[in-house]
Formats: C-alpha cells, sequence, structure tokens
C-alpha cells in the first residue's frame, strides 16, 4: 500500500494508517538524519571497525529520528497534506531535514562534540555569561579542572548570545533590561511600535493563506519559522525565483491596502500629536484648541485606548 492510499485511510478516520505510514517512512526519516549529521561532521566511521559508524554518531542518529518521527506525525496530523501538489515522500523532506537541523544547531553548535560534552559548554558559558561566576568557581562547583572550564568558555558557540541573557517568556530589549534606566527608546516610542506592528498584523493576516506562508517565512514573523527561499519553494512546490516573486507580491498587496488603514490612522494621527501643524487665520481659540481636537480624533479610531 502507498503513502498516499495510507494517508487516504487516515484522513477518513482510520488511526491505525498513522502508525502503518510511521513503519513505511523508517528508511526516510533515518536517510535524512544521516544527510542532516553528515552537513554537521557528526557521521564518523567507529575507529576499530570502519564499517560501522561510532557510538557517538549513533546516538546522534537516534536523537535525530526522534525528531524526524515527531515532525512526520505532526505534519501528517495537521492534514496539511495535498497529494494532487506532490507525492508525500516530497511534501515531508523538506520539514523533516528542517527540524533535525534546528536540533543539530541547538545541541551540536558548529562543533563535532559529543552530546554530554556539548551539555557541559553550554552549562559553563551560562555560569560564565549569566551568573557571573569566575572560572575557579564554575571548576569547584561542576568539579571539573579550571583549564577546561576556560577552554568551554572560550568555545565559539552560537546558541548563547544576548537573548539568553533574560528569562524565558520576557519580551522586552534584552539590553532595556539589563540596564535599567538606559532605556534605548522613550516608552512612548515603544508603544508606538507596538501599536503599528498590532496593525500592520492586521494588513497581514487579510493576505491568502500561501501569500501569508511565504511572506511570513521568508521574513521570519508574525509566528512563521523563518526559512529559506529553497525550504519554502520545496514546501509550495515552487522554484527559488518563483517564491521570490511571491513574496515581492505579498508585499505590494500590503501596500495596496495601507491607505485607509488603521495602521495609516494610527501614523497619521501619531505625527500629528507630536509635529501638530496648526490650522491657518485668526482663529486663535481653534490654534490654542487644536491639540485637543487631534487627541479627540486619535480616541473616536480608537487608537489611543491601546496605550
Amino acid at each position: 500500500m502507498t503513502n498516499e492510499q495510507l494517508i487516504r485511510q487516515y484522513y477518513d478516520g482510520d488511526e491505525a494508517a498513522l502508525e502503518k505510514l510511521y513503519h513505511k517512512n523508517i528508511g526516510l526519516i533515518r536517510g535524512i538524519a544521516k544527510e542532516a549529521a553528515e552537513a554537521f561532521n557528526c557521521l564518523t566511521a567507529d575507529p576499530h571497525h570502519p564499517n560501522q559508524l561510532s557510538a557517538y554518531t549513533k546516538t546522534i542518529l537516534d536523537d535525530l529520528c526522534g525528531e524526524g518521527a515527531l515532525e512526520l506525525l505532526t505534519r501528517i496530523q495537521s492534514r496539511e497534506y495535498d497529494e494532487s501538489r506532490a507525492v508525500l515522500t516530497t511534501y515531508l523532506y523538506p520539514h523533516l531535514k528542517g527540524r533535525m537541523t534546528r536540533w543539530l544547531e541547538q545541541n551540536i553548535g558548529c562543533m563535532a562534540l559529543s552530546k554530554n560534552e556539548m551539555a557541559a559548554v553550554r552549562q559553563v558559558q551560562r555560569l560564565y555569561h549569566v551568573a557571573w561566576k569566575d572560572t575557579g568557581e564554575i571548576a569547584e562547583e561542576l568539579g571539573i579542572p579550571e583549564a577546561r572550564v576556560s577552554r568551554y568558555v572560550r568555545y565559539n558557540t552560537h546558541f548563547l548570545g544576548v537573548h539568553d541573557l533574560v528569562p524565558e517568556g520576557y519580551d522586552g530589549d534584552p539590553y532595556e533590561r539589563l540596564m535599567p534606566g538606559m532605556l534605548s527608546v522613550s516608552a512612548e516610542q515603544a508603544v508606538y511600535r507596538k501599536v503599528c506592528i498590532e496593525f500592520l498584523r492586521e494588513l497581514f493576516d487579510t493576505l491568502p493563506k500561501k501569500d501569508r506562508d511565504i511572506l511570513g517565512k521568508t521574513c521570519g514573523v508574525f509566528g512563521y519559522p523563518e526559512a529559506t527561499l529553497k525550504e519554502i519553494g520545496m514546501y509550495h512546490m515552487m522554484k527559488e525565483s518563483a517564491v521570490e516573486k511571491a513574496k515581492n507580491r505579498a508585499v505590494e498587496k500590503l501596500r495596496e491596502a495601507y491607505p485607509g488603514s488603521r495602521l495609516q490612522v494610527w501614523r497619521t494621527v501619531h505625527r500629528m500629536l507630536r509635529r501638530p501643524v496648526l490650522p491657518p487665520g485668526e482663529d486663535r481659540e481653534l490654534r490654542r484648541n487644536f491639540p485637543q481636537y487631534v487627541r479627540a480624533l486619535a480616541e473616536v479610531y480608537g487608537v489611543l485606548n491601546k496605550l
């Protein structure tokens, strides 16, 4: 029975077909896992048995296959697959490869270290950069030589950046959290940008589903994971050049929807409040009360109540 036949059975309510699909595609998952591991220099042979994979590689492949299995089940259960557009294996490939690559980036970095040693590197760097402990304190706490701590600290790992210096769930500016009283922007500017993003999201949501997916993944915005043109093209069965054109068309649709939108009103009113152009003539009362009139106009449009 083909993948597509099993998909149809699952869509018709046969839950057992999902397990059959998984077992039928174990070879696909493992093949992609080997490809991803090789790209990160993790596909190594056992030094004593050249025809066998090393224990380290086997551990990595097991983890990658687990990630691939989860992604396969997630994609099938989402019911997004349409067999009229591509065979199942073509549809699954970029999703499985992308998830495995992200796992390698988060857990392996750019170095071919064992899983346990990489975990030690991450722990040492967090103690050093986040907890502000010196190498001697870290060595004593972890029970390892200080020379090893110093080596771990110097590793040029990509997974520890400024965003690791703030707790999970914090959605503010990391610099502003670390440097209280030294805000990079004023509170007014922060609110202005936040409301602009909310109103831009309204325009974004009016786009067709395919345009939202392409534009969202190209820019990595509004909940869409950032992806390359190649990955997006494989998902939509399009050439990379066609994806680029589709992205540009989506942007143009946003431009066309902008006039008269709440985003345009908000930006216009904000400018008027910051730099009001007073009306000409000798009507002093109108000139004196003009800022209040502008604020009333803003409230009518319901933009200031978000403050």
